[in-house]
């Protein structure tokens, strides 16, 4: 069979196909940019609090996900919790990983010695790959999970980015271009074991692509390459070993690792069991098949599962499985002992590599979880994508039409089906409630998913009545999650049922004393029954807990103002939103109004200011700020707010008088004159004053004496 290759005349096609498929990634995500963060992007990013001050140079290699805390604050800056900068920046990343794909494919291929289907057909392969990857529907849990789309995300690329400049690196031809190649190639090998541990398999993939299709399989071409992996190994070994720990490497070839169920997220057969090393190992085989089902068959894909551990080696979900993955790792052995370059062989390798660390000695609360499988999908979408392109070519030849405009159009076609079906996932992270409701659909069994569904239904909507049932049913299924007592004492309190509240947030505390949340609404309980004591007894033990929490602050804040201590009440606003976590636009109003009332205008303006980056159409606070200005007799300030101001609300007399006022101050009486005459007669005490006063600093007498002369008249009247 001969293979379709692109005619001359048309190099720009290598190009233009790839960065099509991106342009339709980009119109599939495109709805999605403004979806708000749902799940643990809420604890990681909007509860997060030191995303305010971290910085590439405070966070440089402190940890084994540091790049991903530098992203965050670096969105934060652009946006504060805006979702739309940190969702487009997984856009971006997961494209770059798609074109990174197609490189990888398309160049190995190309590299292959002997003539081959995969050689030949090395363009619409890469094409298909990078089509796979970059639409299909599993990799949306990867792209739209904004903390997990930046953590895999760049993991994969910078895992892409080092392998490209391997592959670089064994073509240079010139000493500047080799070296180049080397070095960047050893510092984003560096830089990568700061973004996710999955990384750790970095060396193997190189060694994997070296054998593959540079050595081509050729043990002593391998080995002129030696220091070079030796140096990749070494550079993953020692980060790793610094950023880790050397406890955690004895820990887990120990087999002394040993975790807890999540709270609300029981995945053992008694909640209080351990999650062993043996155990977790048991039950992956059972999840790595399904990680390979969810790629041929997308359509009861789910953010989270309901699945439980395995009981053991002779249970069904266990050996079944086992056997079916030795079975595909018999044909694999088989394949490369017929090819021992087999690309097929080096696609399923591949996947291996990047799963077994995860579904192997390493135990997690979280038994499965799809986006794990974002750097090793690049493998088995490859075999997916080579099936297709083999279907294609046949077809082609069948129906005799050769030219590369019929491989692009089947690609646009696949491309096409699945960034439809990508686009409708999507949908699932619409909203909350559409987000918790579809996992209650996949997994009934997670207590986690029905509490947060009710969050959705009572914090959200308002429909706490309907809420209930949700919390009732958390706490029926997990007696040791304190998430939906406080949720449902929360319900209670805004059903008119206070005293069902209080009761309830004691048996919250009693799961969890630790529960700054659950302390925190307790006192909100009881500064509406007017009990401050209580109330602040309460508050200083979440403050307690978690010290920069700025609604604990702020409620201590109305502690001390329903005892008539207004100094102390702001004292509490103000450390709310400039020292902790409340500095949101009602925390920032809040502070500057209490700074308003008690005449402490320099802080009354910051306050304002801030509530004003926040919401630049905040009217009340354009004119609040503007009268903190003018008392300060900063005019010209106060002058620009207030004209802010009046160009929201033009026939706005409180306005207007008060632009009159600030000319007057400024001398501009001609100016002043013009804003008092906008407001119309008796709207406004002091109007009819002050237009004499304008009209006599004007010299113009008369007309001040006859306006003087109406006005007493309206006056007696």
């Amino acid at each position: 069979m001969k293979p379709i290759s692109a005619r001359p005349g048309i190099p720009w096609y290598y190009l233009v196909a790839p960065f099509g498929l991106v342009l339709i990634t980009v119109l599939c995500y495109l709805p999605s940019l403004h979806y708000a963060f749902q799940f643990d992007d809420v604890a990681n990013i909007v509860k997060y609090f030191d995303i305010r001050h971290n910085t590439f140079w405070k966070l440089f290699f402190t940890g084994s996900r540091w790049i991903s805390y530098w992203l965050n604050a670096i969105h934060y800056s652009i946006g504060k919790f805006d979702p739309f900068s940190y969702r487009v920046g997984n856009v971006i990343i997961h494209n770059l990983n798609g074109l990174l794909v197609f490189y990888l494919f398309y160049t190995c291929l190309s590299r292959l010695k002997k003539p081959s289907f995969f050689k030949d057909n090395n363009f619409i392969i890469a094409l298909i790959s990078s089509a796979l990857f970059l639409l299909h529907p599993v990799q949306t849990q990867t792209v739209c999970y904004v903390i997990q789309g930046e953590l895999e995300g760049m993991a994969a690329l910078f895992s892409l980015s080092t392998i490209a400049c391997f592959l670089q690196v064994t073509i240079a031809h010139s000493v500047t271009s080799y070296h180049t190649a080397l070095l960047l190639m050893f510092t984003l090998t560096a830089f990568a074991c700061g973004t996710k541990e999955i990384t750790i398999v970095l060396p193997l993939l190189i060694l994997l692509v070296d054998w593959f299709f540079v050595a081509h399989g050729s043990w002593q071409t391998l080995k002129k390459r030696w220091w070079l992996h030796a140096m990749v190994f070494g550079i993953i070994g020692y980060l790793y070993m610094r950023l880790l720990t050397p406890r955690f490497f004895y820990d887990l070839f120990g087999l002394k690792m040993a975790v807890k169920n999540n709270i609300g997220n029981i995945i053992t057969h008694h909640p209080q069991a351990l999650i062993t090393p043996f155990t977790f190992f048991l039950s992956q085989f059972k999840v790595i098949l399904h990680y390979i089902g969810i790629f041929l068959w997308p359509f009861n894909i789910s953010v989270e599962y309901d699945w439980l551990v395995t009981k053991g080696f002779f249970a069904p979900d266990c050996y079944i499985p086992l056997i079916l993955l030795l079975t595909i790792a018999g044909y694999t052995v088989r394949l490369l002992k017929h090819n021992k370059i087999s690309p097929l062989g080096f696609g399923i390798i591949w996947f291996f590599i990047c799963i077994i660390p995860r579904s192997s000695i390493i135990p997690s609360p979280e038994l499965i979880v799809d986006y794990k499988t974002y750097l090793g999908s690049i493998g088995w979408l490859f075999i997916i994508a080579s099936t297709l392109a083999y279907c294609f070519v046949r077809v082609c030849a069948y129906v005799r039409v050769k030219t590369l405009y019929t491989h692009a159009a089947l690609t646009l076609l696949v491309a096409l089906g699945l960034g439809y079906q990508t686009q409708e996932r999507n949908k699932v992270w619409s909203s909350g409630l559409a987000f918790w409701g579809n996992i209650i659909e996949n997994a009934p069994g997670k207590a986690r998913a029905h509490n947060n569904y009710g969050v959705e239904l009572s914090q959200n909507l308002g429909k706490y009545r309907e809420s209930i049932p949700h919390f009732q049913r958390a706490i029926s299924m997990d007696a040791q999650y304190p998430d939906p007592c406080n949720n449902l004492a929360v319900a209670y309190a805004r059903t008119n049922n206070l005293d069902g509240a209080i009761a309830m947030m004691k048996q919250c505390l009693t799961i969890n004393k630790q529960y700054p949340e659950g302390h925190n609404n307790l006192a909100s309980f009881f500064l509406e029954k007017g009990d401050a004591d209580n109330a602040q007894v309460c508050l200083k033990k979440a403050l307690s807990y978690r010290p920069h929490y700025g609604k604990a602050h702020f409620n201590l804040g109305r502690v001390h103002a329903l005892r008539g201590n207004q100094e102390l009440a702001w004292q509490c606003y103000k450390k709310a939103c400039m020292e902790a976590d409340f500095d949101t636009e009602p925390g920032f109003c809040v502070y500057a109004q209490a700074s308003l009332a008690l005449k402490k205008y320099d802080d009354a303006i910051i306050g304002f200011k801030k509530v004003l980056e926040l919401n630049p159409s905040h009217v009340s606070a354009m004119f609040h700020l503007a009268n903190a200005f003018h008392i300060t007799e900063s005019y010209h300030d106060a002058l620009t707010w207030y004209q802010k101001t009046l160009a929201h609300t033009p026939t706005d007399e409180r306005v207007l008088f008060n632009i009159g006022e600030t000319y007057l101050k400024l001398g501009n009486i001609a100016q002043a004159l013009k804003h008092y005459q906008r407001i119309p007669n008796g709207r406004m005490p002091h109007t009819a004053q002050r237009l004499v006063e304008c009209h006599r600093l004007l010299g113009q007498e008369d007309k001040a004496i006859q306006l003087a002369s109406r006005a007493q008249k309206s006056a007696a009247a």
